[in-house]
Parts: structure tokens; C-alpha cells; sequence
């Protein structure tokens, strides 16, 4: 369904961003389990209020992210390299 493939979506995001909060502060696994377990909680009220946004309020711009992001590719020193 809809809500379940958002939920996914929610869920790998959250991942994610733990994961690399991990390797970037010093904070171990255990902790960032406990960071998951919370942010998982909140998912499915997420989901719900998600399904409330009409499509035309639905944007998002972060210009300045998306310009340190493209400066960050061509440093010789980079946090995550793939």
C-alpha cells in the first residue's frame, strides 16, 4: 500500500542518517539503536499526517545543502567516499 511504501521510505531515511551520525560523532551502535527505536515510534503518525498534505503544499528546496554538497564532491579530503 501507500502508507507502507512511505513508511519504507521513512524508515531508510532514518537509517540512513543514523548510520552516518555513527561514523561522524562519537556515538557507538547501541546508541544509535536507541535513536531508531525512536525515531521508528514516530513513523506511523508521520505517515498519517503525510497523507494529509495536498499535492500542490507538497515542496522542498535547500539550495545551500545542495551547493555544499556539489562542493564537497570535488574535495580531496571527503567525509564518505563510494
Amino acid at each position: 500500500s501507500a502508507s507502507d511504501a512511505v513508511a519504507g521510505y521513512l524508515w531508510s531515511w532514518a537509517e540512513n542518517q543514523v548510520a552516518a551520525a555513527i561514523k561522524l560523532v562519537p556515538l557507538g551502535q547501541t546508541a544509535g539503536q536507541r535513536i531508531l527505536l525512536k525515531l521508528g515510534q514516530t513513523i506511523p503518525a508521520l505517515v498519517a499526517a503525510a497523507q494529509q498534505i495536498k499535492d500542490e503544499d507538497i515542496g522542498q528546496v535547500a539550495h545551500t545543502q545542495a551547493m555544499a554538497s556539489a562542493w564537497h564532491e570535488r574535495q580531496y579530503s571527503r567525509l564518505f567516499r563510494s
